[in-house]
């Protein structure tokens, strides 16, 4: 059966997301601090590439993951399947690759050098989709382990040893390929000797549902590339990188509802979308608002000419903060439909389920999207570089908008389940008054220094601030955040 720990999962993702944040934070400053604007953006691009490239895996992916979460002995029949797929996702890399660098006059063979990232990501795939639905925690653990390589390996290879673009891709493969070890090591108890046959069928089965699914993935990873294509440069990819990269704790909150999905598959109920939902209000909104008043300061860090696009980077993090409302709707629909809780289903089965329709109004928000985005771009390509990330940046603000409130309104119509708003208001509260606080130590600091060392203490040291007076205020007036700190440290005693 699936070992989902609700409130471990949340807190060790949570965990993972804070200390990846930092240590991909500081990934990213030795990248843009050693790489030109332009090789930065083509770092960009091919993380674009690689989400294409995954194409194959993602159409069977999420049926792994709810088999896992049944527990049912799934690993050698889900790694058959992914050894067939490789091929495939190769030969797109190399396609799309190659293309790219024409349209941007770019070296090709330094933009095919990117498949050394790609073999590991696909081992991390597996592993991802196998332990998403069977033990959620883990990939909290296996994130912080990853993180953690990351940055000491890029230290060595691209600050220390200078090998530039290079670099950074055999730092970023090693890791992956740490995870995705940490991973498959810890699915063993799924694994069996025979590969099923049934199990293979059903999942390629439901790939044309999941065709949806992986269109509106691929899509949402097209705004980059549609930036450096009808611009004709890559720099413009590298500004939005940047402010992607910079709200990218708040934009990432969802990870805090990652054992919801396999909970509700395996009969979760109302009370564990509660815990799931309180548990990302408390650490989401002051995280928005502490990234509002920051993020300029953040930019500035990751480089000096980076900081102008901190609108952009604030609009990103809102729609993220958006999105996981949003969010909420889409893992209750998917998770309480039932339909293929055997092994054999038809067609019709697929196209007429939740998860089916959910998929298909998504993917449509998500054309309209990218069609807006392109008209933009066509119509005032000639703006400056900033103009051009920040109108992008209200583009993709809207749309979040518009897909909450659709999958909202789909938990609606086809579950029981709703959002419990009561403790909103004390976050808020809360989360204002550490703002206000921030930004009254923040104007006592002045300007910071142009070296990232440098800068980047008085901004912990404000982080600290914020999280000790957000804390402080919601210890007094909440209930149950007081529970959750017993709780947290209860848990961490246990292994003292």
């Amino acid at each position: 059966m699936s070992k989902v720990r609700l409130r471990l999962s949340g807190a060790l993702m949570f965990a993972a997301n804070l200390v990846g944040y930092l240590t991909g934070f500081l990934f990213t400053v030795f990248i843009t601090r050693r790489l030109s604007e332009e090789e930065f953006g083509v770092w960009a691009l091919i993380g674009s590439f690689i989400t294409y490239s995954l194409m194959p895996f993602n159409l069977v992916s999420s049926w792994i993951s709810r088999d896992a979460a049944r527990g049912k002995k799934i690993l050698s029949s889900a790694a058959a399947l992914f050894l067939l797929l490789t091929p495939i996702s190769i030969a797109i890399y190399f396609s799309i690759a190659v293309g790219s660098a024409a349209a941007i006059n770019y070296d090709p063979w330094t933009m095919i050098l990117g498949i050394m990232i790609l073999i590991p990501y696909i081992l991390l795939t597996l592993g991802t989709a196998i332990q998403s639905g069977y033990a959620p925690q883990n990939l909290g653990v296996a994130s912080i382990i990853f993180e953690i390589s990351k940055v000491i390996l890029a230290f060595y290879l691209v600050v220390t040893l200078r090998l530039g673009l290079i670099g950074a891709f055999i730092s970023l493969s090693i890791a992956y390929l740490i995870q995705a070890a940490i991973l498959l090591g810890r699915a063993t108890p799924l694994f069996q000797r025979r590969v099923s046959k049934e199990l293979i069928v059903k999942w390629a089965k439901g790939a044309p549902v999941n065709t949806i699914q992986m269109i509106n993935d691929v899509l949402c990873a097209t705004d980059i590339v549609l930036m450096s294509v009808i611009t004709g440069q890559a720099i413009v990819a590298g500004y939005w990188r940047a402010a992607v990269a910079a709200s990218a704790l708040v934009t990432s909150s969802h990870v805090l509802m990652s054992g919801l999905g396999p909970r509700l598959i395996s009969g979760g109920t109302q009370r564990d979308l509660d815990k799931a939902f309180d548990l990302t209000m408390m650490l989401m909104i002051p995280m928005f608002f502490g990234f509002v008043i920051l993020s300029k300061d953040i930019l500035w860090i990751l480089r000096p000419a980076y900081s102008d696009a901190w609108i952009a980077s604030c609009l990103l993090a809102l729609a993220g903060v958006v999105g996981t409302f949003g969010g909420f709707g889409a893992v209750a629909v998917s998770g309480t439909d039932k339909f293929d809780q055997k092994d054999s289903l038809s067609m019709k089965e697929y196209l007429s389920s939740r998860i089916f329709v959910l998929n298909r109004l998504n993917l449509i928000i998500t054309i309209l999207y990218v069609i807006s985005v392109m008209i933009y771009l066509l119509v005032f390509r000639m703006l400056s570089l900033m103009e051009i990330v920040l109108g992008i940046a209200g583009i993709n603000l809207l749309f979040a908008v518009i897909r909450s409130a659709v999958n909202l309104k789909l938990m609606r119509r086809f579950t029981v389940l709703k959002l419990d708003l009561r403790n909103l208001p004390h976050y808020l509260l809360a989360s204002t008054i550490m703002a206000v606080v921030v930004c009254s130590v923040r104007t006592c600091i002045g300007p910071l220094s142009a070296r990232a060392l440098e800068a980047a203490l008085p901004i912990l040291f404000l982080v600290a601030i914020g999280a000790l007076t957000y804390g402080a205020i919601m210890y007094l007036i909440n209930r149950d955040f007081r529970l959750f700190i017993k709780e947290v440290y209860s848990f961490i005693s246990s292994f003292l």
